[in-house]
């Protein structure tokens, strides 16, 4: 068999030689940026060809090893009861875009002597789809090898939108239209999700095992953003449209990242950071954070900084959070993001109505008590204002300060190189929410919502690849080889 697909491959390389050789003086005759750069196009459509074609031929004599496919059979047949549906011919879409036509073994659930209705037809019941056990085994699914649908995942995540998203992948030769490519995104981010859900839920139930964060010191920072969900109405349709109307209520994403820092308090460049975040609800995002925590070995971190804004809702729950990880509190820090802190004496200034002169001199004055960490007679530099009719809103960012005054050790924090602000999460915000999911008439179903806000987080912290093979292994890890743990890699 090895030597058939040599031979197949080495008849392909040489038809790519005649054929670039027959290529090669018109090339030659190139001489304006139009024709060199459409040249250039060219020859990468011919490789793009060529590696296909590589591809199907091995990919074809894999799934024809009978060895293989019943070393595959078998272990599906471990995870459940499934009966031999025969060789049928599926279609797969490989990365440059060619589609080729297999036929494999396919297996089905066998429902014999189960209680209930036999499943008719285009009905897939609660005993689920059947399986191509090579092609899973491969990590070919929805019709579409691993590597491609990565690209499509990765191409759409990071674009402003599904259109632009298959502008570029149809530049490689990988555009599969508008319904499939996003249906190919949804099943995959959907899938991946309720993925993590099982790893972090398993995480949560055990106890903290040794990871990457151990010795290290560890930055956490939380945040949440903004983005217009899209909630059908019930009823009937519109006549117009045919469609059911909708309302577009505002929701908050809510995203964390953590991250290793050095001795300095700087981002170690050694290791990538760790961002995810979800559309549930403060506790939701709270235990999706403890589950990495717990993954990663938090517990035995030499330092554990959390860093935010003042909401209230962020450090009601860290203390929770800190005995719930089983790490010292001694090795915790909690800080408030310096430049919230500044912005929320900025709005004080702003409510007392005074020259520009004295404006700046009563805000130079007490930024300067803030830097020192002197809390206390920053309050009483507020309490000189509270009085009159505005007292009541300056009332409210007093207490600000009041319940953040640990928090607000920022001269401590320089003396031990603990980093003072929580920049890295505003950025996270900005480009993984705002920059893909905030605009204008854009609105999301809540689940396809959750799997874009999974799919650019993990594409922005670099860890996309790791987050689409872990995917991939545990979709069909009955089979030895897919033994991806978690979805996260040691080092950069």
């Amino acid at each position: 068999m090895t030597k058939t697909v040599v031979h197949q491959i080495s008849k392909i390389i040489s038809d790519f030689r005649e054929r670039i050789e027959r290529k090669i003086p018109s090339w030659e005759l190139v001489r304006g940026s139009k024709a060199f750069r459409e040249m250039e196009v060219e020859i990468s459509v011919l490789t793009r060809m060529l590696a296909d074609r590589i591809s199907e031929k091995i990919l074809r004599a894999i799934v024809l090893n009978g060895s293989f496919q019943q070393q595959t059979v078998e272990a599906l047949r471990k995870t459940g009861r499934y009966r031999n549906g025969g060789m049928r011919i599926t279609k797969v879409t490989l990365l440059g875009g060619q589609t080729v036509s297999l036929k494999t073994l396919y297996l089905r659930p066998d429902l014999r002597g189960r209680r209930g209705r036999n499943r008719g037809i285009g009905k897939r019941g609660k005993a689920g789809a059947g399986c191509y056990p090579v092609l899973a085994s491969l990590g070919i699914d929805f019709g579409v090898t691993a590597a491609a649908v990565s690209e499509i995942c990765r191409q759409v995540a990071d674009s402003d939108s599904v259109r632009s998203g298959r502008e570029a992948l149809s530049r490689r030769g990988l555009d599969l239209g508008h319904k499939q490519t996003l249906r190919i995104v949804n099943h995959a981010s959907q899938r991946a999700v309720e993925q993590r859900k099982q790893l972090l839920d398993g995480a949560l139930q055990n106890a903290p095992v040794r990871g990457m964060l151990r010795n290290k010191r560890v930055l956490v920072a939380i945040d949440g953003g903004r983005i217009r969900e899209r909630v059908v109405k019930q009823g009937r349709r519109r006549k117009k449209t045919g469609h059911f109307g909708y309302e577009t209520p505002w929701r908050e994403p809510k995203l964390f990242i953590i991250y290793i820092i050095d001795d300095d308090g700087r981002p170690d460049p050694l290791y990538l950071p760790i961002c995810d975040g979800t559309m549930g609800d403060c506790d939701a995002v709270m235990r999706m954070l403890l589950g990495y925590l717990k993954l990663l070995g938090a517990h035995e971190a030499k330092e554990l900084v959390i860093a935010a804004d003042g909401a209230k809702w962020i450090w009601e729950r860290t203390s929770e959070l800190v005995q719930q990880l089983g790490i010292s509190r001694k090795r915790v820090t909690e800080v408030i993001d310096w430049f919230h802190a500044v912005e929320v004496v900025h709005e004080i200034a702003s409510v007392k109505k005074w020259s520009t002169k004295q404006g700046e001199t009563w805000l130079n004055r007490v930024i300067r008590l803030l830097k020192k960490g002197d809390i206390d007679r920053l309050l009483g530099e507020i309490d000189q204002l509270t009085v009159g009719r505005r007292a009541r809103e300056i009332g409210k960012h007093r207490d600000y300060f009041a319940r953040n005054k640990e928090r607000m050790r920022y001269s401590d924090f320089k003396s031990a190189r603990i980093p003072r602000g929580s920049g890295a999460i505003e950025s996270a915000i900005r480009r993984v929410v705002n920059m893909r999911m905030k605009g204008c008439g854009t609105f999301w179903l809540a689940q396809n919502a959750e799997g874009m806000l999974m799919l650019r987080s993990y594409l922005k912290a670099g860890r996309l690849d790791d987050l689409m093979d872990w995917s991939v292994s545990q979709a069909a890890k009955w089979w030895p080889q897919n033994n991806d743990a978690i979805p996260i890699k040691n080092a950069a």
